[in-house]
């Protein structure tokens, strides 16, 4: 969250209006990536109960491995508006696509991730 403002105070200036919250959000997708990137992972903490943390963690990473399918663009739309819950005008601000065209890719993100998460569970 604090590299995101930073990174917004340092480009203020390129602000060309529109959704203050569109444009954060395209900030913090760009924080969020490169920080991904060279994220290692994080060792869980010990003592929690096993079976509880065995169908979280599978239910988890179900839900990951169908995100991560996703082409980057589709996922990308999907975790904006259902993850961040930014409104269609929103996402489209924040991807500099059209607000019919962040429908549209939404909605097909959607069929997609359902398509893989369903295949995935067989």
């Amino acid at each position: 969250m604090q590299d995101t403002f930073v990174k917004a105070t340092r480009s203020l200036g390129g602000y060309r209006g529109g959704s203050p919250r569109a444009w954060l959000f395209a900030i913090a997708r760009t924080v969020f990536l490169d920080d991904t990137r060279r994220r290692h992972p994080i060792p869980v903490e010990e003592g929690l109960d096993r079976a509880v943390e065995e169908a979280d963690y599978a239910e988890h990473d179900a839900v990951e491995r169908a995100l991560n399918a996703l082409p980057e663009r589709q996922r990308t739309a999907l975790v904006l508006s259902d993850r961040l819950d930014l409104s269609g005008a929103e996402v489209a601000e924040a991807m500099g696509i059209t607000p019919g065209a962040a429908r549209v890719l939404i909605h097909r993100a959607r069929l997609e991730f359902r398509a893989i998460y369903q295949e995935d569970a067989r």
